[in-house]
Formats: structure tokens, C-alpha cells, sequence
């Protein structure tokens, strides 16, 4: 009678696990419904670009961009006011915590590929990123986004 008891007891214990942690999985995934990537999700908004630009620009330039979901990539965002040319929307992906701008030529001939890394509170990306304004001299640019 008792290893019965002792068997069940068992059984309960594995079961009330097995039940929770489905239950912290599905509580994960509720996170990406509705077709965005949480991560994308958080960082949508406005934020402030301190950029420091090798060739093309002043030393230093501050201004705002604003970043939103690419709606046809799960992992992707758009970034509007990139290198301060106006609402142009590069296209660049997640990965973790490293934003990826593939190589794409923007309106005006501006040919631009680099990365980021996403801070761990994501309210900061430090990015590396070169721009071609056609001229075929390649500005390398550093900046930091900060979520406003």
C-alpha cells in the first residue's frame, strides 16, 4: 500500500511539472503572436541618433528615427530617417540581440550595409554601418539609438 501511495505521489509530482512548464512555454509564445518578433515589437518607436560620420557629414549629427515592424518579415524592422536622408525605410533584420542591414541601395543612389547590437533593456543600439552616396567613397559611420 505504501510504494502505491509513493507511486502516485510520483506521478503527481511529474505530472504538475510537465503542467507548468507548458504553461511557462505557452506564456512565451503568446509573445509572438499577431506576426511580429516580441523583440521587434519593443522596439518600435522613436529614437535619437547620435552619429558620427567619417566623410559626408559634420563630425557629429544628432536627429530622430523612427523604427516599426516590417510587415512582410517576421524578424525585420524599418527604419525611417536612416543617416538622416528622410522616410526612405531601410530594411534591416534581427537576430538575437544583432540588427542586421543587409546591402540596399536607398532613393538618391545611397548604397548602405552594416549591424547593431541591442542593448539588454533594449533602449540602446550601437550600430557600425557604411554608406556609399554614389560617389563610390565609402563613409563609415559609428551611431548610437537611444529610445525616446
Amino acid at each position: 500500500m505504501k510504494t502505491r501511495l509513493k507511486r502516485n505521489r510520483l506521478i503527481g509530482i511529474v505530472v504538475s511539472l510537465f503542467v507548468l512548464i507548458l504553461l511557462i512555454n505557452s506564456c512565451e509564445i503568446a509573445e509572438d503572436i499577431g506576426g511580429i518578433n516580441a523583440t521587434v515589437a519593443k522596439l518600435e518607436g522613436e529614437w535619437t541618433c547620435d552619429e558620427e560620420s567619417e566623410f559626408f557629414k559634420a563630425t557629429k549629427e544628432i536627429y530622430t528615427v523612427y523604427i516599426s515592424p516590417d510587415a512582410d518579415n517576421y524578424d525585420g524592422i524599418i527604419i525611417d530617417g536612416f543617416y538622416n536622408l528622410g522616410d526612405l525605410g531601410l530594411k534591416a533584420t534581427l537576430s538575437g540581440k544583432t540588427v542586421t542591414i543587409p546591402l540596399q541601395t536607398l532613393s538618391g543612389d545611397f548604397t548602405v550595409t552594416g549591424s547593431g547590437i541591442i542593448s539588454s533593456n533594449l533602449e540602446e543600439i550601437e550600430w557600425a554601418y557604411n554608406v556609399d552616396d554614389g560617389s563610390g567613397v565609402i563613409d563609415h559611420v559609428t551611431a548610437l539609438y537611444s529610445k525616446n
